[in-house]
């Protein structure tokens, strides 16, 4: 009776120290265990995202991302064989390091002492973006470090240059995007709460940014940054109108570099929203607007910024016209005064053609005179509580007084 005893508390213990054993070599750079179980049930379900990277492994022996490829592969179906692959073309290219990282994280047990020594020895040129920062983050990951050093060093830079141009790099997108999901994971910090504001509009100035003829085929870098975004924050609204966009078959990747990215992060147990139903026009103070009259092939879309100006599709003269985008009215700005259009709820006005910092004269509601700088592309925004007109002097501004009668 006491050996039964025995055995059956043994037996009881068995599941608990095998969950730590598995918790303790389990992935810590971008697989969870949440999305290595969706990747797994891809994997039994046959889904088209699965046999398009299935095919991708065992048909692109010279793919450029063979590391990740074969990695991803094994963590997924547990192949040795694959596994041993993956470890054989680090090896082979010590400065991929980005790829080696994951390699030594997800294959740490098919990985010798003296390889992952040797890979982590490797002396490689020195580079510099988020793609050096984020490769940088990885190797200490998978390696074991402590990360704050780096961490303190690397992010303020990085959040820097994606708020000022490289969020519309796609390539230079997901290479933060990567670097921002290893440090909550690992360090348990959202650097996105840095940038709030920016990255509560992110998903949508993404999907804004969009020409026409890249709504439906998008550069496969840019499609990949897009289902990273919504992953870090899938139940932010504006992630779910990207969420009805990306997961979309239409820009599903069938083959090419990008089909095991697409895997990763395409999830579609997420919700998602139809980006039809985006109002189509994105303005950030700094100097930039996004807009497009509809969402079909043929709109007229809009870059305005202090670069100049893009457009596709858009009507002869229509930078001299008042234009409506959505609920959005942008007038261009080409006299002393203009009258200010009645606002109403839900609706925006943008006056552009100014001088990059000119000096904006404007009424409220309640009769103040206001005055404000023009932004760097020569836009400006009206106030919910601006009415009446807008000059480039306050004279003009200005109304006269009616006079009080005289009392005899």
């Amino acid at each position: 009776m006491r050996a039964c005893l025995v055995i059956f508390f043994i037996a009881s213990l068995c599941p608990a120290l095998l969950a730590q054993t598995v918790a303790a070599h389990s992935p810590k750079l971008l697989l969870s265990s949440q999305r290595l179980r969706r990747l797994q049930r891809d994997r039994d379900r046959q889904t088209v995202r699965w046999m398009n990277f299935e095919a991708r492994v065992q048909s692109a022996p010279d793919s450029r991302e063979r590391g990740f490829e074969l990695a991803l592969y094994s963590a997924i179906t547990h192949d040795s064989a694959s596994a041993r692959q993956a470890v054989e073309w680090a090896i082979a290219h010590p400065c991929q390091r980005r790829q080696v990282a994951l390699v030594l994280d997800w294959l740490a047990a098919s990985i010798s002492a003296a390889e992952r020594n040797q890979l982590l020895a490797a002396d490689c040129p020195a580079t510099t973006g988020p793609e050096a920062a984020r490769d940088a983050l990885f190797l200490e990951i998978a390696n074991g470090e402590d990360t704050d050093e780096l961490v303190e060093k690397t992010a303020k830079p990085l959040l820097a240059d994606l708020q000022k141009e490289g969020w519309q790099d796609g390539a230079k997108l997901y290479a933060a995007l990567e670097y921002l999901y290893a440090v909550r994971s690992a360090d348990r910090i959202d650097l996105r709460e840095e940038a709030h504001q920016f990255f509560s509009v992110l998903p949508a100035a993404l999907l804004l940014s969009l020409k026409p003829d890249q709504l439906d085929h998008p550069d496969w870098r840019l499609h990949i940054a897009a289902l990273a975004l919504i992953d870090l924050d899938p139940n932010l609204n504006t992630s779910q109108y990207l969420q009805g966009w990306a997961i979309g078959d239409r820009q599903m990747i069938q083959q090419g570099d990008g089909v095991a990215y697409e895997l990763l992060w395409a999830d579609p147990y997420l919700p998602g929203v139809g980006y039809e139903n985006l109002d189509p026009w994105f303005y950030d103070p700094a100097g930039e607007l996004y807009a497009r009259s509809d969402w079909n092939r043929d709109a007229c879309w809009i870059h305005v910024s202090p670069s100049g100006v893009e457009q596709q599709n858009c009507p002869a003269a229509w930078q001299d016209k008042s234009v409506s985008f959505g609920h959005l009215n942008l007038l261009p700005f080409s006299g002393a005064c203009l009258p200010l259009p009645k606002q109403r709820s839900g609706e925006a006005t943008i006056f552009w053609k100014f001088r990059p910092g000119q000096t904006i004269y404007y009424m409220l509601n309640d009769g103040a005179q206001a005055s404000v700088a023009a932004d760097p592309a020569g836009m400006w925004k009206a106030p919910a509580n601006a009415e009446g007109k807008v000059c480039d002097h306050l004279d003009t501004l200005k109304v006269p007084q009616a006079r009080k009668p005289v009392r005899k």
